[in-house]
């Protein structure tokens, strides 16, 4: 699917909205500006990445990957298959948060969770500036 810059840019506000980390103050005071968006959809992820480096354009190098896997998942197979889909080297990817299933009803997700991380406080802010484009002066 081709989208436009400005489909793009909509498209990632949107998701940026739903499934990003918001503006933090530390206990310190310090504000950080990190993007940081989880999703256990790899479609999803894919499509944010692309919004991230099309629209911004990102210094590769500082994105960097986490994984939260589920007890019956292998986490060097997640590791593998999530970086052909993001094009994240291994080697940018932070220890993997592990976790418990704790609920019979629920089925974790067979690719375990991925966070991108960002850290750069003018593409934070372009984000931000984007989504109040987007979205106007709701809320």
């Amino acid at each position: 699917m081709n989208l436009s810059r400005r489909e793009l840019s909509i498209l990632g506000a949107s998701l940026y909205v739903c499934e990003g980390a918001k503006f933090r103050v530390d206990n310190r005071g310090w504000n950080h500006y990190v993007v940081e968006f989880t999703n256990s959809d790899p479609r999803t992820v894919i499509l944010f990445l692309k919004f991230l480096r099309e629209c911004l354009p990102v210094v590769e190098e500082r994105i960097k990957a986490q994984l939260f896997v589920y007890p019956d998942l292998n986490e060097d197979e997640l590791i593998q298959t999530w970086s052909g889909y993001t094009q994240i080297p291994k080697s940018r990817f932070n220890k993997s948060i592990h976790l418990i299933q704790r609920s019979g009803r629920f089925k974790p997700s067979r690719y375990g969770t991925m966070k991108i991380r960002y850290h750069h406080k003018e593409h934070f802010l372009k984000i931000q500036d984007i989504i109040s484009k987007v979205f106007g002066g709701v809320a």
